[in-house]
């Protein structure tokens, strides 16, 4: 598995659009207020926010995630868009994705990282992130949100 820029892979947008359609239906889908396809397309940069990634084996795509502002929380930079398809799940995309967000977040000199998360709780604590406060998604949800130090002293 490698995980690299979307902005390297944006023929994998199209993909990715239905995959978040159909995840975030209350909010990509047909009476949503998003845009999928066009949140993806913005975080087709190198070396700016948004900045999106994409976990791929022998050209496919397995996942996805960006940092970017929260629509949520307002909290920038997060972790947004972390998706990975169903049939990869639990095999550490997800953990790959994390790991080259914090890595491309240090690279643009942030010092901390955010994200909001119903999910990834677990898996956030043993990576060393934080829990910071409870938000409220969407589609009536309830979530925690998450912040990463990126400071050298705090990274393992």
């Amino acid at each position: 598995m490698n995980i690299a820029l979307l902005a390297d892979h944006a023929g994998f947008i199209a993909t990715l659009a239905e995959w978040y359609e159909q995840e975030w239906e209350p909010y990509y889908g047909g009476q949503g207020p998003g845009d999928a396809r066009a949140d993806l397309l913005s975080r087709c940069n190198r070396d700016r926010l948004p900045a999106g990634l994409v976990a791929i084996d022998n050209d496919c795509v397995l996942g996805t995630a960006a940092i970017d502002c929260d629509m949520t929380t307002g909290l920038s930079p997060s972790v947004a868009g972390l998706l990975v398809a169903t049939e990869y799940r639990r095999r550490g995309v997800a953990s790959a994705l994390l790991e080259a967000a914090e890595r491309l977040a240090t690279d643009l000199r942030y010092d901390e990282l955010f994200i909001s998360t119903s999910v990834l709780g677990e898996l956030l604590q043993r990576k060393g992130w934080m829990e910071k406060g409870d938000v409220e998604f969407l589609n009536e949800e309830r979530g925690k949100i998450y912040v990463r130090n990126l400071t050298k002293s705090e990274l393992p």
